[in-house]
């Protein structure tokens, strides 16, 4: 097995500085592209042996019997999805209760901040998804079971929150937030941000994973010891990135909000294998996207990851 290589393509983060070298054997390459160029070129033409993913995609697609595909329990990507709702300054909306009945758009219904957004506006505030009417734009990357009023439309969605055709928007990256802070034109459906977020880990115990590492069938079959590569290069990866504390010579009071950070998620706000805490918030996403009717039943943990996966990092 020596000599061989792969490639690894995700997203620019700094615990993944450094993280090519050799392990096990696999010469491993970090190569950083833009993820939903990923994400898209793994849907539609299973483009990378090893790749960061949508984690709720990947659940849609075992719900859908791909065999081809296999996670392994690194986690690279994590984030809060209260800041994702947003509609007009001057609009009456003043929090997730006045949902109710509205249209929400949202560029992708599948994506996995979308999930997030729709679980956590039913568990923290008790407004169901279902209680909304939802307007997606362009190509969806999966069709959604029957019972979702869903619309698909050509049309930009945040114009049409813009000038007022729809109510709210579900995305985490409004252009608005580009522009200069005098013209925007949209604000945050929920006023403190981090105070809701906080509650959130402090109710639930959640710090919502977004993102996981796969590799293809055909990868794992050429390198059995795969997995166990790719885990031991983003643990080593980010173990560097937590030592060199990254950021906190930068940001005014960084060092501070590091340490309070830190000792708020028990010294890793990145855990990776299959924990039990990692485990529990798969089970709640998976939970998620079949009460959101994107699954036909509620894949299980052992349905996601394969036997010599589940034991990584334990």
């Amino acid at each position: 097995m020596s000599g061989e290589m792969i490639q690894i393509h995700g997203g620019d983060y700094e615990h993944v500085l450094g993280l090519s070298g050799t392990r096990r054997d696999i010469e491993v390459e970090y190569v950083v592209k833009p993820l939903l160029e990923v994400f898209e070129g793994m849907l539609a033409n299973r483009s990378y042996e090893a790749c960061e993913f949508s984690l709720s995609n990947y659940i849609m697609l075992k719900d859908r019997g791909a065999e081809w595909l296999h996670a392994v329990p690194v986690f690279p990507y994590r984030a809060f999805r209260h800041s994702t709702l947003y509609v007009r300054r001057d609009s009456p909306l003043q929090g997730p209760a006045d949902l109710v009945g509205k249209v929400v758009g949202v560029p992708d219904y599948s994506m996995t901040a979308a999930v997030w957004t729709r679980g956590i506006l039913g568990e923290q505030y008790d407004v169901h998804w279902a209680k909304m009417k939802w307007i997606a734009s362009g190509r969806q990357r999966f069709s959604v079971i029957e019972g979702v009023d869903l619309k698909v439309t050509d049309l930009d969605l945040e114009t049409e929150l813009v000038e007022g055709r729809i109510d709210a928007l579900l995305t985490p990256t409004p252009r608005d937030e580009t522009l200069p802070k005098s013209e925007r034109r949209l604000r945050s459906l929920i006023a403190n941000v981090q105070e809701a977020e906080e509650a959130y880990v402090r109710d639930y115990g959640v710090y919502p994973i977004n993102h996981v590492i796969v590799m293809r069938e055909d990868a794992l079959a050429r390198l059995p010891q795969l997995p166990q590569a790719l885990f031991e290069a983003y643990l080593d990866a980010k173990a560097r990135a937590y030592k060199r504390r990254l950021g906190t010579t930068l940001v005014p009071w960084g060092m501070r909000h590091w340490v309070k950070m830190f000792d708020q998620f028990d010294g890793d706000p990145l855990p990776y294998g299959l924990t039990p805490l990692n485990r529990s918030v798969v089970d709640r996403l998976a939970g998620f996207l079949y009460d959101q009717k994107l699954t036909s039943r509620r894949l299980s943990i052992d349905e996601l990851f394969l036997p010599q996966c589940r034991d990584l990092g334990i």
